[in-house]
């Protein structure tokens, strides 16, 4: 015990990695990665502004109150087997995104089944409801579905704002 004390003290700077990386798997939400600024991320890719309009049709405006607003990292998805279970187009509370086919359903585990919530940095008045459960991991993290795999490959990851309506 004492030999790895001593080895951690004089590796200073991979203990501060390896404890670094604890703390993301431990915190996400607290992460210094999710509240990095949004700019250039890599001088090997170019800048790709990819537009609302780019993943979903105009939406009707309704009337809605915003009771409360978040933070948080938001994903896509999309049916296909390795990113769901077995049955692909059923979500966890039984509804059929093939059926339905409209890209206004979102995963999130903090928020009950049927809230309305809307992302207005990407989607502006766009109403998503929740339909569907992330892995547990994911206990402050959202995910919305797309029809294709590519555009949710295109969409990536985003730190936003979700405004939850009633």
């Amino acid at each position: 015990m004492r030999k790895t004390i001593k080895q951690l003290k004089a590796n200073t700077v991979a203990t501060g990695a390896l404890l670094a990386v604890l703390f993301e798997l431990a915190f996400p939400r607290y992460s210094l990665a999710a509240q990095a600024p949004v700019g250039p991320t890599s001088v090997l890719l170019p800048e790709v502004v990819i537009a609302a309009s780019d993943f979903l049709p105009a939406a009707t405006v309704e009337a809605y109150r915003v009771v409360k607003t978040h933070r948080l990292t938001i994903t896509a998805y999309s049916s296909t087997a390795d990113q769901t279970d077995s049955s692909p187009c059923i979500t966890a509370n039984s509804f059929n995104l093939c059926e339905h086919d409209q890209e206004d359903v979102i995963a999130a585990n903090f928020l009950p089944f049927g809230t309305k919530i809307r992302l207005p940095e990407l989607f502006g008045d766009r109403v998503f409801t929740v339909q569907d459960r992330m892995h547990a991991r994911y206990s402050y993290r959202a995910d919305i579905w797309m029809k294709t795999r590519l555009a949710a490959v295109k969409f990536g990851s985003r730190y936003t704002t979700v405004e939850v309506l009633e």
